[in-house]
């Protein structure tokens, strides 16, 4: 930045000592046009210039610590929504299916999702010791075997209905495809 700055000001101190100010000058006895303008840039980049780049740099380095603040505090909104859901979790694994169901449901993935299922899938091997090849291997969900497992699970399973509601949320409002998704999920845990 500090090596920029005199580039721009250069044309900025050409432009003032130009036209009636410079004939002004030219008024001093032994000064030329090229010696005054030559002085006044020598004299002028740095007056002008490390001020500047002063000034720049703190900007910048403001805006940067801004987005820094936010990306990580948003990081740990979604670690914390991924800890909150795996110690609730009654059904740890097929948590894990549910999530993802959800996540694909829209067709994309947001980079919340992929942090916040990156982070569950962490904390249910660490903290209920699963680890799902299958899923770990799946790329896109055959809806008829969720649904499948979802039906073989006996129990209350009003802590997967808390999960879909979460992870459709983590990115902002549920859409049509998370709702329609979560409305099934609904009726077959009331069945159950």
């Amino acid at each position: 930045m500090t090596k920029a700055v005199p580039a721009m000001v250069r044309p900025v101190v050409k432009r003032f000592y130009s036209g009636a100010v410079l004939n002004a000058a030219k008024g001093l006895p032994v000064v030329g046009k090229y010696l005054l303008q030559r002085n006044v840039i020598k004299i002028g980049i740095p007056v002008v210039g490390v001020p500047l780049a002063v000034v720049l740099n703190r900007y910048t380095t403001l805006l940067a610590g801004r987005h820094a603040q936010a990306v990580f505090r948003n990081e740990a909104r979604v670690i914390e929504i991924a800890e909150r859901l795996t110690g609730r979790s009654r059904h740890p694994q097929l948590m894990l299916w549910v999530a993802w169901f959800v996540i694909l449901a829209d067709e994309k993935t947001t980079d919340d999702e992929a942090l916040l299922i990156r982070h569950l899938v962490r904390l249910v091997r660490d903290q209920h010791h699963v680890v799902d090849r299958q899923l770990a291997h799946l790329v896109d969900v055959d809806h008829a075997d969720v649904w499948r497992r979802v039906d073989a699970e006996p129990g209350d399973l009003s802590d997967l209905l808390d999960v879909a509601e979460q992870v459709a949320a983590v990115d902002g409002d549920v859409n049509t495809a998370e709702s329609a998704v979560i409305s099934e999920l609904r009726d077959r845990c009331c069945r159950v």
